[in-house]
């Protein structure tokens, strides 16, 4: 997180408007630490920071002008989450003489869309350094590697090197250890991974499906030749800029997941659910799909797909502010290993506000409106799902007979599981 926000017309401390910007900038050229100190001490890197923030919190006010009192209430809620992610990793886990594992992502701190069944594991490190990794397999459906370039929505979305669990050498006791380094050393054997000039970050993506019964990998990092090293010293200058490095995370991150679903709410179309695309900078064998929906209370969204050609795939909602809907306390995801299939081979699922029912229910969790995202991964195909809206009353007019039912004391002990997961998986 190194970028800083533009220069504007705007008044700040110490210069006005984009004048005082390019001072500040002439004088970081010659002094660079000098000036951060003065910064902090003076007080104008906190007020900075707090004025990002407020910024942040603007785009939930002018967000979606229809959004409900409880929409904005989520929007918050997400908002401190965001702050409590860019705080946490700045300040405890971006040190890359000492790394040390963030989970963001995650259940208490959603953002960016994230995957209701994975979990995300990031370690922010030195492209010039080397860094070993090791760890326990564990029997997460699936554990990705990746050298990244940073985080995309500052614009950092360039995945380098990516390496599965499949390809990795592991020990008969599930334990590995991987090599990250510019280049591999001479008579190195085993696990190896590139670093890229410009990485930025490791992170580790596991994938699981099994929620009752899969277990998590468990990774530790450290940098080579560092091995019980101190921390890097917190200056004043130093703390100046994570403060800017924190205000611009949080900043970014809010007005570009704001602007990403105001142009699926804008494309929204009745009826209708947008093709699985692929992403610039992703595998051929991965697709996303993402589209706005609403629900009113009296009504449910019937879903229909043919299933896919793919190793994995899920539906799940996401809320307004582009973060995953309570998947720990409330089925608001569904994936391959849950899912029911009816007899024809169609899987289909009912997006409602009270329980239909129905095996296979999205939860809206209150909230009349928001995105439905699904997920075809290593996949031969990508099959463009339906969707049609009707009266909750009458939903069993328009579901096969087969449909798998599922009661209340079925779905008390489904969410219970889903709590004990999220328990495993978020210690």
């Amino acid at each position: 997180m190194t970028k800083r926000p533009e220069a504007t017309d705007e008044p700040v401390a110490g210069g006005t408007g984009a004048v005082g910007d390019a001072l500040k900038r002439q004088l970081r050229a010659r002094h660079p630490d000098a000036l951060d100190e003065q910064r902090l001490v003076s007080g104008e890197a906190w007020s900075d920071f707090c004025e990002s923030l407020k910024r942040a919190g603007a785009t939930v006010c002018e967000a979606n002008p229809g959004a409900s009192p409880a929409d904005r209430a989520a929007g918050f809620r997400y908002l401190t989450g965001l702050v409590n992610a860019a705080i946490r990793f700045s300040l405890d886990f971006a040190d890359p003489l000492v790394p040390r594992v963030f989970r963001s992502p995650d259940s208490r701190t959603p953002w960016g869309g994230e995957n209701a069944d994975n979990q995300y594991l990031i370690v922010g490190v030195s492209s010039d350094a080397a860094y070993r990794m090791t760890g326990t397999r564990g029997t997460a459906f699936e554990l990705l590697i990746e050298v990244k370039e940073g985080f995309m929505q500052l614009g950092d979305d360039r995945v380098f090197e990516t390496m599965s669990a499949s390809e990795l050498e592991i020990a008969p006791d599930g334990t590995f250890e991987i090599l990250f380094s510019r280049e591999c050393p001479s008579g190195h054997r085993g696990n190896w991974i590139r670093v890229h000039p410009e990485t930025k970050l490791i992170v580790v993506r596991q994938y699981f499906v099994d929620w009752e019964r899969e277990i998590p990998a468990s990774i530790f990092l450290e940098r080579v030749g560092s091995e019980g090293a101190a921390p890097t010293p917190l200056s004043a200058a130093r703390m100046a800029a994570l403060l800017g490095d924190i205000g611009e995370w949080v900043e970014v991150s809010a007005r570009l997941w704001n602007q990403w679903v105001e142009r699926i709410r804008s494309d929204f179309r009745p009826g209708h659910v947008a093709a699985a695309v692929k992403y610039v900078g992703g595998a051929d064998t991965i697709r996303y799909g993402n589209d706005y929906y609403r629900v009113a209370k009296g009504d449910a969204m019937i879903i229909e797909t043919e299933v896919p050609k793919a190793r994995y795939w899920a539906f799940q909602l996401c809320g307004l502010w582009f973060e995953g809907r309570d998947y720990g306390n409330r089925q608001t995801s569904i994936n391959h290993h849950q899912a029911r299939i009816d007899d024809d081979g169609r899987f289909r699922c009912v997006l409602a506000h009270t329980d239909p029912g129905v095996a296979n229910w999205l939860d809206a969790a209150g909230h009349s409106e928001g995105l439905l995202q699904y997920r075809w991964i290593w996949t031969e195909d990508s099959p463009r799902p339906t969707c049609k809206t009707v009266k909750l009353a009458e939903i069993w007019k328009h579901l096969p007979p087969d449909t798998a039912r599922c009661s209340p004391e079925q779905r008390t002990r489904s969410i219970a599981m889903r709590r004990r997961h999220i328990a495993r998986r978020e210690p």
